[in-house]
């Protein structure tokens, strides 16, 4: 809760500064599944003490180092991690949820756990430098939209990609948005 208070301190500078929307973001709610429950969400809840932006959090499965690659090869065919967790963050105070879902092996109905919260999905890897195209964004997004309504679903990048050369970077973000315009066009929104 130290913690979360030192956040809170610059999120409402943040705030003050005049950002919109605040997101924290949360390495071990999908490995700590009881403690969500039990004190994470207070501890986000005391981070986002006082904020009038949007608040959001990302769940973060880690990228990069090999303790987090030989982690990721022990959690089977499906990630089902967000099961347990999922209801408690629909049940809590904090406007978005920030989740992993490209090449991740969550189960996608997973998402109608968070039934009334806005959902950023991650429809770009950011753990490879291969650049996706417009349609396999627009074919994932169209996927999601079985689980969240169009008017709550963002989609964006799994994670930030600071780690990847700044052209592929760029390739990739002109993906997300020429993926995002060719499943409007294909849904007619």
């Amino acid at each position: 809760m130290a913690f979360a208070a030192l956040l809170n301190q610059e999120a409402l500078a943040l705030q003050a500064d005049g950002v919109d929307v605040i997101q924290f973001d949360e390495p071990a709610f999908n490995v700590y599944m009881d403690e969500v429950g039990a004190w994470g969400v207070d501890a986000l809840h005391r981070a986002a003490q006082g904020l009038t932006c949007k608040t959001a959090v990302h769940i973060c499965y880690g990228y990069g180092i090999q303790a987090n690659i030989d982690w990721k090869g022990t959690l089977g065919s499906e990630w089902r991690q967000y099961e347990s967790t999922f209801p408690a963050l629909a049940a809590s105070r904090i406007d978005q949820i920030s989740l992993e879902f490209r090449n991740a092996r969550v189960p996608m109905h997973l998402m109608k756990l968070l039934a009334g919260k806005d959902v950023l999905v991650g429809v770009i890897d950011v753990a490879s430098d291969m650049v996706e195209t417009a349609e396999q964004v627009a074919d994932l997004i169209e996927s999601v939209l079985e689980y969240v309504p169009v008017n709550r679903l963002f989609p964006c990048t799994n994670c930030g990609m600071a780690p990847m050369p700044r052209a592929v970077a760029e390739a990739k973000l002109v993906a997300l948005g020429a993926g995002a315009a060719l499943a409007r066009k294909r849904l007619g929104v």
